[in-house]
């Protein structure tokens, strides 16, 4: 069963424990993809694959189309009950974007950013994966307009494969005409990498 839990009903140590769930899970779907074996995937010291935050523009959005994107904004909501993509371009147009040959991706939550004066404009986030967008998740958001944070944690995380494209889609309650600012908590999973500065 998948649904949305308000973060304000979670203790820190609760919502600690549903990352770190979420971080080792995606650590470790990608070590059996890679073929690392998953005590050096998970090691502290020196992991051989490590869990970082996503960065909207760069993680999810083509170099080619990023410009004047500064974070999280779905495809505009032009008509009430219809489905929109939650990853936009500039453009804006639709994106599904593909996880890279040697990454994993996990969202593991949702925050409402309530920045516009439309408010409550979304009722559910769906979750697909390849061209047939086959349903992986569907959350509920409307319970997180009835908390003073309009932040949840799934209550199971979503996580995509290398290679696998992901079509995440909302469900508008109010047209608005512009995109909807909702954040994913996301981790991306990817192999310790050495930076030469």
């Amino acid at each position: 069963m998948s649904y949305v839990i308000p973060a304000e009903n979670l203790s820190l140590a609760n919502q600690e424990r549903l990352r770190g769930n979420a971080e080792r899970m995606v650590r470790i779907r990608l070590a059996r993809k890679l073929a690392v074996p998953e005590a050096q995937a998970l090691d502290l010291k020196n992991p051989a694959i490590i869990a970082r935050d996503e960065d909207y523009v760069t993680d999810f959005v083509p170099v080619a189309t990023q410009a004047g994107l500064a974070g999280w904004l779905s495809m505009p909501l032009a008509a009430i009950a219809g489905m929109y993509a939650i990853f936009a371009n500039n453009v804006p147009a639709a994106l599904t974007p593909q996880v890279a040959n040697n990454q994993a991706v996990v969202f593991y939550g949702a925050e409402i950013l309530l920045a516009d004066a439309a408010g409550e404009t979304v009722t559910y986030i769906q979750f697909g994966v390849g061209a047939a967008n086959n349903r992986r998740a569907q959350f509920s958001l409307e319970g997180l307009y009835g908390v003073q944070n309009a932040t949840g944690f799934f209550s199971q995380p979503v996580v995509y494969d290398p290679q696998e494209t992901m079509n995440i889609q909302i469900r508008a309650r109010i047209a608005t005409g512009v995109g909807a600012r909702i954040r994913l908590a996301t981790l991306i999973a990817e192999p310790i990498q050495q930076t030469v500065i």
